[in-house]
């Protein structure tokens, strides 16, 4: 590797890092907001199990980030760790913490751990594993969706349908960039943005009085007993058809409006001090709306996307020049992870999608969440890290989409 590529990766990095530790910090900072109500009150402990969790989240993605992702231990790793994970996900359905009518996590004398979350980083790191290998295509294909039906399946029986449904849009996307030509890529590209808006149009028509009582009629005919639908999924699809929204998705609407351009300013919020924006889902699935009602849109909304998106494009271009194809693979999958909560998140407190509990990547509180994206974060540095393999290593066969070419994603062709 030249000194001017040298250069150009060591400040990409150094603004990877400058990304994270800013969102990071402002996760902490209105963690302790959330738990703020005045002068002469406590302020809630969980910004400081933040910290803790931070921290462990930071050792393992300095793991991730020493160890080369192409190498033999990095390989046992993945497996045992997918194989560990799916364990975790059957003691979850047998010995879990049953919270809300879902049994998704597992309490270690107070401290609760989600497999979910470590389930999905380590499926897409074994899929990205297992699409880079050379063989047959349709066999290849046959183990990758067996590999991710495994924990797709035991974390619907939990259920926790937000998490099962965050890991679809990764395996897609790997697979396509796997194994898709360009040209099919293009179409597929366009297909999905028909797709987009073929969904938004139809979720906009289902919340008119005829969708609404088409689904009003489903829901009465499902009973409560049901495997499929739980009481609190019918009383969030109620909830979302409903124009008015549930009590914490208009509070939500309500304090994104009230921020305006500016903000109440730090610590001024009233949706979530005076209790209109309860406490107990304010830190996690709601810690955007009280960034944007105390920051506004132009120091709150804005930079926080802005930050995302560096983390995104940083992740697809080194995706588009990592010196092996698992490298490539895990960039895109990860990034594809990551943005998938950020979309999902973001859309739920604007009442664009329902309430799934998806949380907000290093904003969101919470401890399993937080591991997994600094790992998932940290794995992603790791593939620069390496970009000087000899141009052996390389994968010979690539063309550039014109989708791609400010970020240089590159689809391999067999």
């Amino acid at each position: 590797m030249s000194t001017s590529e040298n250069t150009q990766f060591l400040w990409s990095r150094l603004l990877f890092l400058s990304a994270i530790a800013i969102l990071a910090v402002y996760g902490l900072f209105f963690i302790y907001s959330t738990g703020y109500i005045g002068d002469d009150y406590p302020v809630r402990e969980n910004w400081q199990k933040q910290c803790i969790w931070l921290a462990v989240g930071v050792l393992c993605a300095w793991f991730a980030y020493r160890s080369t992702p192409d190498n033999y231990f990095w390989g046992q790793f993945v497996a045992w760790g997918y194989v560990g994970s799916l364990i975790a996900l059957i003691l979850v359905l047998i010995f879990g913490k049953s919270i809300g009518g879902a049994r998704r996590w597992l309490d270690f004398g107070g401290l609760l751990l989600q497999p979910a979350e470590f389930a999905k980083y380590f499926t897409l790191l074994l899929v990205a594993k297992v699409l880079s290998m050379d063989g047959n295509r349709w066999r290849t294909l046959a183990w990758t969706g067996f590999l991710a039906a495994l924990p797709l399946l035991l974390i619907v029986i939990e259920p926790s349908y937000g998490n099962a449904l965050s890991l679809l849009p990764p395996v897609a996307m790997l697979v396509l960039v796997r194994y898709a030509p360009q040209r099919v890529f293009h179409w597929l590209l366009a297909v999905g943005t028909a797709l987009v808006l073929l969904f938004t149009a139809t979720l906009t028509w289902l919340r008119s009085p005829h969708g609404r009582n088409l689904v009003e009629h489903y829901l009465q005919n499902s009973t409560e007993s049901s495997t499929f639908l739980r009481p609190y999924h019918v009383r969030r699809i109620r909830n979302y058809l409903d124009p008015r929204g549930d009590w914490n998705e208009r509070q939500s609407v309500i304090a994104i409006a009230s921020g305006g351009p500016s903000g109440k300013g730090y610590l001024q919020g009233n949706m979530k001090s005076l209790g209109f924006l309860p406490r107990t889902v304010a830190p996690t699935d709601f810690i955007f709306s009280v960034i944007a009602e105390e920051m506004g849109f132009l120091f709150g909304t804005l930079p926080i996307l802005c930050l995302y998106g560096v983390l995104l494009l940083l992740a697809l271009f080194w995706g588009s020049v990592a010196p092996t194809r698992m490298g490539e693979l895990t960039c895109v999958g990860m990034a594809t992870l990551l943005f998938t909560h950020v979309a999902v998140n973001i859309g739920m407190t604007v009442r664009l999608l329902p309430v799934i509990g998806l949380p907000l990547p290093l904003l969101s509180y919470g401890g399993s969440y937080t591991i997994m994206t600094l790992l998932a974060l940290g794995t992603i540095l790791a593939i620069p890290a390496h970009a000087d393999a000899p141009a052996d290593v390389r994968p010979s066969s690539t063309h550039v989409l014109n989708l791609g070419k400010l970020l240089r994603i590159q689809i391999r062709n067999e």
